[in-house]
């Protein structure tokens, strides 16, 4: 990187803050960015001002941030108000010096799990900074977040690093530890960890998970910031017999998962439908 790299943890969130009251003053023209700027929406690629700079009308405050300064690399989760109403999105900013070289965005445009105040809301146990002795290494960070896909597709939880208690939140909604006196018959599962749920083949469904990125790592929260593909084939059953979709699909995912020496305590995810077999649009 040039001396000018956005290396410092500030810059990075003050790029995203700035990309924000773009976004949502609807005027890309306030962006620095790089000749070759690449932008995609949900696996699409597009041209900056398209999309969801077409149809969005405020973002609101609050949200996650989520930083890797020593590959210029920034994130940010929240929810804006569209056309139609409102949508959960996280973008990742790439940089390049002091421009911007890459815009990724994932749109979550409602759905039956579906909570974006969560997403907006403070998560201190998120983001707090991780005592030193209790830090793993980017390289374990990257490790933990792949045992946890090839968990799921192999259908072992037990492979996973995983804390007891460990809070997941899919688009916001609770998908894990759940009081199970607020779940019905059909929802039981969700009252398990996450290890549990997995080897139990609740998440059978979920028949691939490809096209794994790992773009922010952050050794001193804890966290690594994932991008991936799930490939759902329709026809395969959860435990209780239902269908989760009935027909094929894809999702793009965000995910994000917090990781000490005691294992991964949280996993947060959004994502949303694409075709079967769509690539993520990026390397």
């Amino acid at each position: 990187m040039t001396i000018d790299a956005m290396t410092d943890r500030g810059r990075l969130i003050e790029l995203a803050e700035g990309y924000l009251d773009a976004l949502a003053a609807r005027e890309p023209g306030r962006l620095l960015v790089a000749p070759g700027l690449k932008v995609t929406e949900n696996t699409q690629r597009v041209s900056l001002g398209a999309g969801l700079w077409r149809t969005v009308r405020s973002v609101r405050p609050g949200g996650q941030c989520f930083v890797d300064a020593a590959a210029g690399q920034v994130a940010y989760w929240g929810v804006l108000e569209e056309i139609r109403g409102p949508a959960i999105f996280g973008v990742r900013l790439e940089t390049s010096g002091r421009s911007l070289s890459g815009i990724e965005t994932v749109v979550v445009r409602g759905g039956d799990v579906f909570e974006p105040e969560v997403v907006l809301a403070d998560a201190p146990q998120l983001h707090e900074v991780v005592e030193p002795s209790q830090r793993v290494s980017a390289a374990e960070l990257v490790a933990g977040a792949n045992a946890y896909f090839d968990g799921i597709e192999l259908t072992d939880g037990e492979r996973i690093p995983m804390r007891p208690q460990t809070r997941r939140l899919v688009n916001g909604y609770g998908d894990s530890s759940r009081d199970p006196a607020d779940l019905d018959e059909h929802q039981m599962y969700l009252s398990l960890d996450v290890s549990p749920q997995i080897t139990a083949g609740h998440y059978r469904y979920i028949e691939a998970i490809r096209n794994r990125r790992f773009p922010i790592v952050d050794e001193e929260r804890g966290l690594c910031h994932t991008v991936v593909v799930f490939d759902h084939p329709g026809d395969i059953e959860q435990p209780n017999g239902e269908l989760p979709f009935g027909a094929p699909n894809s999702m793009i995912i965000f995910e994000v998962f917090k990781m000490t020496r005691a294992g991964i305590g949280e996993v947060w995810a959004i994502g949303t439908s694409v075709p079967f077999g769509s690539a993520s649009g990026w390397r």
